[in-house]
């Protein structure tokens, strides 16, 4: 067990990899009673293709990792969620385009939901009637995220940019993709996806991390697991080009919203990955905030308001800017958007201002210390990626102006995708 101590942030957590393959980091908190313990995969809604160490090529349907998640609950001896409550222990889980996480909190005793997690994350128990009932559950579910007028924008906006990528495709994939996943292949997914080798255990406690442990350890010493081929995500070359540069539909919503987004190119090593998407937030914070002397003139003329808001977000193979509104001045609206994002490229930041957001972020990074899912959650998204924790927070305090430069250079302007949503006509007019 290494113990891994931080005398700037005054952080500790011990680490530990199982003989079974376990990864397990608990992370210390004596000051606190609560508790809180995350078991993740890298299992995400971008693993539709998965390769073997043999370069077998295993194909799965959009949303299967979704899919998964809502049968890893079903248990035909007990409720899970019901144990966990019993327990005095709040359950839950979700799945991103990246990973798959199941977590707990209390302040009550560990050891019960600690066991609890771990079993009903490494049994997996279905039946065909199961499989096909949860079908109409989890398009039921789609359906209601499709009324969703922001869910629906960004989904026609992924839509609009990614020809091929994953990322076109909803986290629970489509009617027809659900519909076609069999429990042969849940059955695969989990044997390939959910074995010590390939999680992930974070706790983040005020118990003695030697306590724990031993629990843990106690709990994967009754079980066997079979040998499994390591396998990665598959990946399929995207075109440079969006899929199509302008969409619009319509809902029914009061006021007309707008995203305009830039495709950029994915960037492999991680550590570069993160310093690029840290350097073109910043640009962005200058060029779309009050930190333009123009921002309150947009507010008042009414082409933006409060739900302005852009992202960008870069992974190894994909990535992306988005600028997002709501407002009645389309074409106006658009060309701010066009013009600023020009202007940015060639931008050369105040020394001083760009000091000023490196400390905002860094200081939120480390009050994010404080929040025990907030630690859950990156230290697990830094491990999957490869990055050391620590280094991941102290990246954006070294990002300079020839980074910001690299950066932007980054951007192609030309491959835009434009989705604009629309209230609904009515039938009178």
């Amino acid at each position: 067990m290494r113990e891994v101590i931080n005398a700037r942030f005054d952080e500790r957590y011990v680490e530990e990899t199982l003989e079974n393959g376990l990864h397990v980091v608990l992370w210390h908190k004596p000051d606190y009673e609560k508790s809180y313990f995350m078991m993740a995969t890298p299992l995400g809604a971008l693993d539709m293709e998965q390769v073997d160490a043999k370069g077998n090529r295993i194909q799965y349907p959009a949303g299967i990792a979704h899919f998964l998640e809502h049968k890893m609950f079903e248990d035909e001896e007990m409720d899970v969620m019901e144990q966990f409550s019993a327990m005095g222990a709040n359950v839950n889980a979700f799945t991103s385009y990246q990973e798959t996480c199941y977590y707990f909190s209390t302040s009550k005793d560990i050891e019960k939901p600690l066991e609890l997690l771990l079993d009903f994350v490494q049994k997996l128990s279905i039946s065909d009637a199961s499989v096909e009932k949860e079908k109409g559950i989890i398009i039921q579910e789609l359906h209601m995220y499709k009324q969703m007028s922001d869910t629906s924008l960004l989904m026609e906006l992924f839509t609009s940019l990614f020809v091929k990528h994953p990322m076109r495709y909803d986290i629970g994939g489509d009617d027809a993709s659900v519909q076609a996943i069999t429990k042969e292949q849940l059955e695969d997914c989990y044997r390939r996806n959910y074995h010590p080798q390939r999680m992930l255990l974070v706790g983040v406690t005020a118990k003695d991390p030697r306590f724990v442990m031993e629990i843990i350890k106690r709990n994967q010493a009754k079980k066997q697991f079979p040998h499994i081929e390591i396998v990665e995500r598959g990946y399929e070359e995207e075109p440079k080009t969006v899929a199509r540069k302008e969409y619009r539909f319509e809902m029914d919503v009061s006021t007309p919203k707008h995203a305009i987004a830039y495709k950029l190119e994915g960037i492999a090593d991680a550590k570069k990955r993160k310093q690029c998407e840290w350097a073109i937030a910043l640009a962005l914070d200058v060029m779309f905030t009050t930190l333009n002397p123009d921002y309150q003139k947009w507010m008042d003329e009414g082409i933006i308001n409060d739900y302005f808001g852009y992202e960008v977000d870069l992974g190894n193979d994909y990535g992306f800017i988005v600028l997002y509104g709501e407002t009645q001045k389309t074409q106006a609206f658009m060309e701010l958007v066009e013009e600023h994002m020009k202007k940015l490229l060639d931008q050369k930041i105040d020394a001083a201002c760009l000091e000023q957001l490196k400390r905002r972020y860094y200081g939120t990074m480390v009050r994010s210390l404080n929040r025990f899912d907030e630690i859950a959650i990156s230290f697990m998204r830094s491990y999957f990626a490869g990055l050391d924790f620590y280094d991941s927070i102290e990246l954006v305090s070294q990002i300079t102006q020839a980074d910001i430069d690299a950066a932007l250079a980054h951007i192609d302007l030309e491959q835009k995708a434009c989705v604009h949503l629309y209230p609904k006509k009515s039938k009178n007019s």
